[in-house]
């Protein structure tokens, strides 16, 4: 569910910046911002950068919905940030994308079945909403993924909800290991 959620959102901010400055490339990819051996991850310029930061799972409707036994599902928030990774000399451009992001997320709050044909059949809607950060929390994150500050914003993303047996139907018993034939 979590890989779908962001591919569809990538793909439908990739569809409006396509027409909002009419030209032809994806600007939205999803990656991480470094490597695990600290590397920068994208080699393209002129990019955004959707990654996810964080999953938290959502406890309030944790809470309000009655016990279902083990297989109650999880509703999980995801954390994104969209970053602005632009050639030098081209920062202007770069805010001008974020803006691009932003208006895009405060005309679109909610991706739904209506607005983001593509959205699986098991995601009932996305609903974004930015999270504010002061400057301390923006350089700990930072810090954590291990990258230099670049143009930025956070959005919590509520709510992706993940059940067992929603992948494809139940998983039948084997039986028979371990029995001797009399045959």
């Amino acid at each position: 569910m979590i890989h779908s959620a962001l591919s569809s959102t990538a793909d439908r901010l990739n569809e409006y910046l396509r027409n909002r400055f009419a030209q032809s490339e994806d600007k939205v990819i999803m990656s991480s911002l470094v490597n695990q051996d600290g590397s920068v991850a994208v080699t393209e310029n002129d990019r955004i950068i959707l990654t996810m930061v964080n999953l938290q799972q959502e406890t309030v409707t944790q809470r309000s919905i009655a016990a279902d036994g083990p297989n109650r599902p999880v509703n999980l928030n995801i954390f994104l940030l969209f970053s602005a990774y632009f050639s030098e000399g081209n920062y202007v451009e770069a805010l001008k994308f974020l803006s691009a992001i932003i208006g895009f997320f405060q005309a679109h709050k909610v991706l739904n079945h209506q607005n983001t044909p593509d959205l699986d059949q098991d995601i009932d809607k996305l609903v974004f909403e930015i999270v504010n950060q002061d400057l301390q929390n923006q350089s700990h994150l930072w810090g954590m993924m291990g990258g230099k500050y670049l143009p930025s914003i956070l959005y919590k993303v509520r709510m992706v909800t993940i059940q067992e047996g929603m992948f494809g139907g139940e998983i039948p018993n084997i039986t028979g290991f371990g029995q001797k034939s009399l045959l």
